[in-house]
């Protein structure tokens, strides 16, 4: 069964509604990338006080990744999802299993399909939550369907274990998305009335596609 995750989440209202949704929380707790989904410490540990029944994903961007695990940690978080480079040490490895955190590698598409096979050895790491593959967050490509990543590369990293799939999700296009029948798949801006505020019907609707594949 394919699971879901709905990030970029900025309040404790949205994080309530989606709890009912879905299998993950992403919640953007540093990026050196301007966003309207960046939210306080304060924020962050509101909003996981404020759910249950789901992980929490601190999405961290712009910062090692010590210091970055230790950020997620002391907020409480489930998971680090990470925007970085994914060749972990020793030393952060033996980290993420003293604090009792989990890893979501990112890997950012930029034309090289070798990411699928480091998507795949990512994967089979056991401290590894799941590997997400995503567009880049300025300067990308538009694809089929309006995707921000190519059929080519969902359908290849669709078969592989713990990969999860990014990048321009929607109630339009994510059935064609779930024909691939994805390990995980990661929606922000597609749910949102606005940046940063998500739409419950627009939830509700991938959520829907996601568990019954209509």
């Amino acid at each position: 069964m394919t699971l879901l995750k709905v990030c970029g989440v900025t309040n404790n209202r949205d994080a309530v509604m989606i709890s009912k949704y879905a299998d993950y929380i992403g919640v953007i707790i540093h990026s050196s990338i301007p966003t309207p989904r960046l939210v306080s410490k304060d924020v962050a540990r509101d909003i996981i006080r404020s759910v249950k029944g789901i992980k929490t994903v601190g999405v961290v961007e712009g910062l090692g990744i010590t210091e970055a695990i230790k950020l997620a940690s002391d907020l409480g978080f489930d998971v680090l999802q990470y925007h970085g480079d994914p060749e972990l040490n020793g030393e952060a490895i033996d980290l993420l299993n003293r604090l009792g955190i989990r890893l979501a590698p990112v890997l950012t598409y930029v034309g090289d399909e070798s990411i699928i096979e480091k998507a795949a050895k990512l994967a089979s790491s056991d401290y590894v939550e799941y590997v997400l593959i995503d567009a880049p967050k300025v300067g990308f490509n538009r694809y089929e369907y309006g995707l921000k990543l190519p059929l080519n590369v969902i359908r290849r990293a669709s078969s592989l274990p713990k990969v999860g799939i990014a990048g321009g999700i929607n109630p339009s296009n994510v059935v064609v998305v779930m024909s691939y029948r994805p390990y995980l798949i990661d929606v922000s801006s597609g749910v949102e009335r606005g940046p940063g505020v998500k739409d419950e019907e627009l939830v509700r609707r991938v959520a829907e596609v996601v568990r019954h594949g209509s």
